[in-house]
């Protein structure tokens, strides 16, 4: 299985990824990652999307793992829609969003794609 690296509103991952790391701290050691697994079928074909953050060698936010069960194992909301509604596309968009806004209004700024 090939890893295709996911898009969004026809910019690459890379160029996304690379406007994320000029607003962190070179020494901070995190890094955002994002990747699409194809998943093929009898009946279809779709992309498993995935994006994670790591802090150092530790993953601190994990999608969709963090989001299939709360706490006390309840299943969520993604439960019922991963991998055929994802909202992939949400987390690119609310991350462009966060970069393209002035850097002092991001503290009190509502994002829509926020979930």
């Amino acid at each position: 299985m090939k890893d295709k690296i996911y898009e969004t509103k026809s910019t690459p991952w890379s160029k996304l990824q690379r406007e994320i790391y000029k607003l962190l701290s070179p020494g901070l050691g995190l890094q955002i990652h994002c990747v699409a697994y194809r998943m093929g079928s009898r009946y279809g074909s779709n992309d498993l999307p995935r994006y994670w953050i790591t802090l150092g060698k530790e993953i601190i936010w994990d999608y969709p793992r963090d989001f299939l069960y709360d706490d006390i194992g309840n299943e969520l909301l993604l439960v019922d829609i991963y991998p055929y509604g994802s909202g992939i596309s949400d987390i690119s968009c609310l991350l462009r969003e966060y970069i393209d806004s002035p850097k002092d209004t991001l503290l009190g700024k509502t994002f829509d794609k926020d979930k």
